[in-house]
């Protein structure tokens, strides 16, 4: 154990530590989103990601944005505040109705 501690120990300066520890510290901890994203993420990133995926598309200019849309889906997915900011750009940007339309 004390061999470990010694190698992540090494691998930054005492100052190096501190401006990590403190960048940190400093960031706002939103658990509201913490709790959310481990119990509704993956339902709501499987939804989306059926619903722009960019092969159900034929105009390129709808290809194209659907990509984009996707790749942000994709590098988003365990965030679920991101992904319902997704949700409202997919259904707006894309030419597709909401399921309870």
């Amino acid at each position: 154990m004390n061999k470990i501690k010694r190698f992540f120990s090494s691998l930054f300066s005492d100052s190096e530590k501190d401006k990590i520890r403190d960048k940190i510290l400093s960031e706002e901890i939103d658990f509201g989103n913490i709790v959310s994203s481990s119990l509704l993420a993956k339902g709501l990133y499987d939804e989306l990601k059926k619903v722009c995926h960019p092969d159900k598309f034929q105009k390129e200019e709808d290809i194209n944005k659907a990509t984009e849309l996707f790749q942000l889906l994709v590098q988003n997915k365990g965030d679920y505040n991101k992904l319902l900011s997704l949700k409202e750009r997919i259904y707006s940007e894309l030419p597709i109705k909401h399921k309870n339309s």
